[in-house]
């Protein structure tokens, strides 16, 4: 009896891992199909996020992204250092890095730098954790007030003007200088049918009734811890067929969400909703408009404040470098290439009215190693090192020592 009984439980085994090994060779068969090549589970699953995304939720905690979001009353959303799910050494404001003085301290040369999540990356990224953009100006540099080099990292995911000019507003008495590093999530809104300030997910993931029911609140909560444990399973991260199910889940959550805000009379899309009648030429002009705007008004606001400043257009895969087999199997569809040329080409034309703005997307031009990760952060490695960011920085040290007149330190010594 006993051996009939483990018979059938072995067979019951056998029967449903051989289902599931055809089923996954199924799923295979069909998502190679389907884009022409294989791309691996891990990838496609990681893809629903991004790597900058993975770094801040591959603790296997189960936590998600969104767990470790704070609603901020002017910024939108920051982070938090609060358990279980909480960011180690945030800082007081709620982004990475040092604290954000009140005032201007007479013991440093402070320089904030701010974007999104590739100056939150890049302001991580460099030896033992000290930005590559400080050591660069400290190792070569005289800062003007003589003192040393601090850098304050203003940037987070997702975030795009006008949420870098808010922070400097906020900030504007307590530094000597501001850095923006941007350009890739502007382009998000540039020829969209919405205002170039409208708001990122995460600031809906913050404030979920703004967009959902109570019951699609719960909804979202239970997918995003299925993607948290298939993230962080050993066997579930590599299964084509989880992929096909959270990316289906996804996509009904966003179906949910659209039918829900088009029942709503007044709701983010309303408030910050274009005209119907702009086509999309008008729609391009507009939005770039704004963003020249913004870079304007820093610079208005930096000239009050005795800061210095200087803007670049970050560098992204669809331009500026050959991309490698390992690049362009994670950088995704390329095609807003044209549009970010033209967004560089009207925001750079501030220079000829004496903007310090300065375009990076040659940067990578005659490196043939993979530096890109994802759509557009670069590799970085546990240590925190990073060749794509050290180059970064070292051309923006270079461009600023010029902007700004700084003194080399080795004419200094003489």
């Amino acid at each position: 009896m006993m051996k009939r009984v483990g018979f059938r439980i072995v067979a019951l085994v056998i029967a449903t891992t051989a289902v599931f090994v055809a089923v996954e060779l199924l799923a295979n068969g069909y998502l190679y199909v389907k884009d022409g090549r294989y791309i691996p589970a891990r990838a496609r699953i990681a893809a629903l996020g991004n790597t900058f995304i993975a770094g801040m939720t591959s603790q296997g905690t189960g936590c998600r992204y969104v767990d470790t979001l704070y609603p901020h009353p002017y910024l939108a959303f920051v982070h938090h250092g609060n358990p279980p799910c909480g960011v180690p050494d945030i800082n007081n404001i709620g982004l990475f890095g040092p604290d954000y003085p009140s005032e201007k301290p007479a013991d440093r040369f402070v320089v904030l730098v701010t974007g999104g999540s590739v100056a939150a990356q890049f302001m991580s990224s460099g030896v033992n954790r000290t930005p590559y953009l400080q050591a660069a100006l400290e190792r070569d540099y005289v800062s003007p007030n003589g003192r040393p080099f601090l850098l304050l990292n203003g940037g987070d995911g997702a975030w795009h003007q006008p949420q870098q000019l808010i922070l400097f507003l906020l900030y504007a008495d307590a530094v000597h200088a501001v850095v923006t590093l941007d350009g890739f999530n502007e382009r998000y809104f540039v020829g969209s049918n919405v205002r170039f300030e409208f708001p990122s997910n995460n600031f809906m993931d913050v404030n979920p009734l703004v967009r959902a029911s109570y019951s699609d609140v719960v909804k979202r909560w239970v997918v995003g811890k299925l993607y948290g444990r298939a993230a962080n399973s050993r066997v579930l991260s590599r299964s084509q067929i989880a992929y096909l199910v959270l990316a289906r889940l996804d996509a009904y959550l966003k179906e949910q969400q659209s039918l829900y805000t088009a029942r709503e009379k007044t709701n983010v899309n309303t408030m910050f909703q274009l005209p119907e009648g702009w086509d999309e030429e008008r729609r391009i002009v507009w939005a770039d408009g704004q963003y020249r705007k913004y870079i304007r008004a820093m610079d208005a606001v930096a000239a009050q404040n005795g800061v210095l400043f200087a803007h670049f257009i970050q560098p992204v895969p669809a331009l500026g470098k050959t991309l490698t087999a390992e690049e362009q199997a994670v950088v995704g569809d390329l095609g807003y290439r044209g549009l970010y040329e033209r967004i560089t080409r009207d925001v750079l034309s501030l220079a000829n009215t004496g903007t310090p703005i300065f375009s990076l997307l040659d940067v990578f031009r005659r490196n043939t190693d993979s530096l890109y990760a994802d759509v557009i952060h670069l590799r970085q490695a546990p240590d925190g090192t990073s060749p794509g960011y050290a180059l970064i920085a070292q051309r923006m040290a270079t461009v600023l020592a010029s902007t700004w007149h700084l003194q080399p330190k080795r004419t200094a010594v003489q």
